[in-house]
């Protein structure tokens, strides 16, 4: 990733899993990270181990909720005020709310929809701005989806969250559409779509690994890995979908008994 020291990253839900994991792996590489989250002191934990480890990199903190749109709003007044023009913007943060389309709660649903479909496409379109504003030679939004944007989940309750992810994947290819009827044929758009990633996700939702083996779990590193590599590539190479999946699952999950 050396010809990439320099450029500039704001990455959501950088206060832990795949967005700790890929802030280390950036800042690491010398690139200029924004780390996008709610938890201040999880940003600033992360920023004081890169510091002790000498990373040749930046990374600044910044606190922001994703689903409201005036803290998306001020984040990237921020990142314009004291950053300038960016070259990529991962669109990590998400979250899982187990809801029945049949007893669910509306609140569980907007959560969901908010931080999973309406922050993304907000954040694209706030760094778009300003990849246009400071006229960057090449731009990137990178949406961190789900293997369920492209697959049924075999949870009943899980639907609300599986067409979120459906959402974002059609969003995405929107994204790639409008950027060439626009001739911006130097902003790439690409989704990446991970199945079971050890993170906290799991625990917020109350769901378990339980029926999983170890080897159906990627890490958030190896996760991290397959991000750089997407931004890693040539200005003529567009990696327009990627599905992740440890080896020996399948796109779509099946029930085990």
């Amino acid at each position: 990733m050396d010809h990439l020291k320099g450029h500039v990253a704001v990455l959501t839900g950088a206060s832990a899993g795949i967005g700790a994991a890929t802030a280390i792996k950036l800042v690491k590489a010398g690139l200029i990270v924004v780390g996008i989250a709610r938890r201040l002191e999880r940003l600033q934990i992360l920023k004081k181990s890169m510091e002790e480890n000498n990373f040749i990199g930046r990374f600044y903190p910044l606190v922001c909720d994703v689903t409201d749109e005036n803290d998306i709003l001020n984040a990237f007044k921020w990142i314009d005020e004291n950053i300038g023009g960016i070259h990529f913007m991962i669109n990590n943060a998400g979250i899982i709310r187990i809801s029945p389309i049949m007893s669910g709660a509306t609140d569980k649903w907007e959560e969901l929809i908010n931080c999973n479909v309406m922050a993304p496409t907000i954040c694209s379109r706030e760094a778009y701005k300003l990849m246009k504003k400071y006229k960057v030679n090449r731009g990137h939004i990178i949406q961190i989806n789900s293997i369920t944007g492209h697959s049924y989940s075999v949870n009943p309750g899980n639907k609300m969250y599986n067409a979120s992810k459906q959402a974002l994947r059609v969003l995405t290819e929107g994204l790639r559409h409008e950027l060439a009827a626009a001739g911006d044929f130097h902003i790439k758009a690409t989704s990446i779509s991970p199945g079971f990633v050890d993170t906290e996700i799991f625990d917020a939702a109350k769901l378990t690994h339980a029926k999983l083996r170890a080897s159906d779990i990627l890490s958030s590193e190896e996760m991290a890995d397959m991000i750089a590599f997407v931004m890693s590539t040539g200005p003529n190479i567009l990696i327009a979908e990627m599905i992740v999946l440890s080896q020996g699952r399948t796109i779509q999950s099946y029930p085990r008994a």
